[in-house]
């Protein structure tokens, strides 16, 4: 995969034309309407595990935070439309993650070292956009049950990010998701009212099941005038689309957020409720997640507070709290260094970690453990 980044960038710059110079803030184009474009994130986490027995343990490490690298491009096609295709590919730049494996009863705590140094795909499609309808691609994409609220997340990309609880269940991160194989509608703004819709039949080619193939519906509304913002989606799992999901039964999420800025102070909120069909299942529970953040010059400070019910089953305790602070300093338009504190309080049930899912600062604990975190950034945009 190293490789195929290293001969696409050469490709890109030798056979397109030279780079041309960006202002600050802005991403360095090629001739041909191609765009590079990228984020090294890196932090230093010192995490404490909360672990009750057999000690008390901690975990100091590197983590890189969705590191990417990113080409995209259009061709005027005519009449305000465009051809449009990008390839985003995640980097990490720590080389390795430390995780805790833990089950959904109380017990000792053991950590591995595993190795991420491997590049994979984030946000990668082809399609068409035209200017007063959306775009239409074909892909990887994120879907627009995760888009609907990521704005609001005040702490993504760090072990404080949101989906600690929100499109997470007992820390596990079965929805807002990247999905393959998928098929993607995204509106332009039409008076502020945009929409979103995408399927993604990931596994249909090799899934037997009786009940037929695996898939993914999603679904989004959005009002977007300053200084405020209204969101609305829905989203459902059929047929084992993940390994969360049960062949049996299907799964929906619905959320709705909201946020308003007054000047240099924002503040936004996120109600989610994700539904097992299972009877009595753990897997049924509303959550709620709220954060404001105040700029003074180039300071930024930031609070989150987000709160997961027990699920349904009344033999299990499965709810959970985290907070979050931090305050972020922004040398530049591209250049921010953080840092925060985070901490997540769990039921005696309760496996919910710090962070979102997959490589980078994630951290999930054993059952009924409350870990903290505090974590050193440094964030530079290109």
């Amino acid at each position: 995969m190293r490789k195929f980044v290293t001969v696409l960038a050469i490709a890109v710059v030798s056979s397109i034309g030279t780079l041309a110079l960006a202002a600050e803030g802005e991403a360095p184009t090629v001739k041909g309407n191609i765009e590079i474009y990228g984020r090294a994130h890196v932090s230093y986490d010192m995490i404490d595990t909360g672990a009750k027995a057999p000690a008390d343990e901690k975990l100091y490490k590197v983590s890189s935070n969705s590191s990417r690298l990113g080409f995209k491009g259009f061709e005027d096609l005519g009449d305000g439309l465009n051809a449009v295709f990008q390839v985003e590919l995640q980097v990490n730049l720590d080389g390795t993650q430390t995780t805790v494996v833990s089950s959904v009863t109380p017990s000792p705590v053991s950590s591995t070292t595993t190795g991420i140094d491997t590049i994979t795909y984030r946000n990668t499609y082809a399609g068409l956009r035209h200017q007063a309808a959306g775009t239409l691609l074909f892909g990887i994409h994120d879907t627009p049950y995760k888009l609907s609220t990521g704005r609001l997340d005040l702490f993504a990309d760090t072990i404080a990010d949101y989906n600690s609880v929100i499109g997470n269940v007992n820390g596990t991160a079965n929805f807002e998701i990247r999905a393959k194989d998928t098929v993607a509608f995204l509106s332009s703004s039409w008076s502020g009212i945009s929409i979103g819709l995408s399927r993604s039949t990931t596994g249909s080619e090799t899934n037997n099941s009786s009940a037929g193939n695996a898939n993914l519906t999603s679904a989004s509304v959005a009002y977007d005038v300053k200084p405020v913002y209204v969101s609305a989606a829905y989203e459902i799992h059929k047929n084992g689309y993940t390994t969360w999901d049960s062949d049996a039964f299907q799964n929906t999420g619905t959320k709705v957020g909201a946020g308003v800025t007054f000047g240099s102070t924002k503040i936004g909120a996120v109600y989610e409720k994700i539904k097992d069909d299972s009877p009595n299942s753990d897997r049924t529970r509303d959550a709620i997640y709220v954060a404001a953040s105040h700029t003074i010059g180039k300071e930024t400070l930031k609070v989150a507070y987000a709160t997961a019910d027990d699920g349904d089953n009344p033999a299990t305790e499965t709810g959970a709290t985290m907070i979050a602070v931090g305050i972020d300093h922004a040398f530049s338009k591209r250049t921010t260094v953080y840092a925060l504190y985070a901490q997540t309080k769990n039921d005696t049930n309760a496996t919910y970690g710090l962070g979102p899912g997959g490589p980078g600062g994630a951290f999930r604990p054993a059952a009924g453990d409350d870990p903290s975190v505090v974590s050193f950034g440094i964030n530079h945009a290109f």
